[in-house]
């Protein structure tokens, strides 16, 4: 099947992609759901039944630590996150217990199995979570029938739809409104918790200093700098792919917001030209 033929597919029927490693935490205890509720941007009282939250943990100054999807289990509840948070996310979940009855175990697979998003994932049998701007399902096995998408493919569906991602688009500098995460992982309802002041401070003033924002163009997919024409730094790109069906590259990147440029020169850290790209909405296709 051709390439821009198994995107179509994805697109309008859906796929899977295997999880691979994930970073996995049980937290149980008479305790657990007061305690959770001041550590998660999100609500886990509102988590649905057979399904997920997605959530944020952050620092004092309302920086992230981890983006997380909880799902409540019997007893407790799970976070799951990028495998590469695994200490941290540990250590995280942990650092605010003192004389509550919570308990924190590691359960993080090696293997966690098969995600299945799109119109397909309805007659999968597993967790409801939305891990690439849909609804989808984790289940353990790959049924049978759906279309298993490539990393690749999954990496431009992911830019096509402004997914931000740990250590592309996130990391401990990362506000949540900068990635847009405020949209996804935040209840601007629900009690205090850990770095909710300068969260609730960003949605008052309603403006940060950068934003992430979509890009299409003839440029090398590659990270790099985002110019004006005058040679003037507004922005990076952060994750780029070649696609498929247009004869340009897509990408990711953080922007000035105070900036009014719709076109950019790509260059890469060293100061070569890439190409050139202009802002498009999401999804970019």
């Amino acid at each position: 099947m051709a390439e821009a033929s198994r995107l179509s597919r994805l697109r309008q029927d859906g796929g899977a992609f295997h999880l691979g490693p994930r970073t996995r935490v049980l937290v149980t205890g008479n305790d657990a759901k007061r305690y959770l509720s001041g550590q998660l941007s999100n609500d886990p009282t509102k988590i649905p039944p057979n399904g997920s939250i997605r959530a944020l943990l952050l620092t004092a100054k309302g920086k992230l630590c981890a983006p997380v999807v909880v799902m409540e289990t019997e007893g407790g509840y799970l976070l799951d996150a990028d495998a590469t948070l695994h200490d941290g996310l540990i250590a995280r979940v942990g650092r605010y217990i003192v004389a509550d009855d919570v308990a924190v175990e590691d359960i993080s697979p090696d293997d966690a199995g098969w995600h299945v998003f799109g119109a397909v994932s309805r007659e999968a049998k597993g967790v409801d979570v939305e891990r690439l701007g849909e609804l989808g399902r984790d289940c353990l096995d790959l049924p049978a029938g759906v279309l298993e998408a490539t990393t690749d493919e999954i990496e431009l569906l992911r830019i096509e739809r402004g997914i931000p991602k740990w250590g592309f688009e996130l990391d401990e500098d990362t506000l949540p409104h900068e990635a847009g995460l405020d949209r996804s992982h935040v209840d601007f309802h629900k009690g205090c918790y850990v770095g909710q002041e300068t969260v609730s401070r960003v949605q008052s003033v309603g403006r940060t200093n950068r934003i992430l924002r979509g890009f299409l163009g003839a440029f090398t997919p590659r990270p790099g700098a985002l110019l004006d024409a005058g040679g003037l730094r507004l922005g990076t790109i952060t994750s780029a792919a070649r696609h498929f069906e247009l004869a340009s590259s897509a990408a990711l990147g953080y922007l000035n917001t105070r900036t009014t440029e719709v076109r950019f020169a790509v260059t890469s850290p060293s100061g070569e030209s890439l190409g050139e790209c202009q802002i498009h909405e999401f999804p970019l296709v």
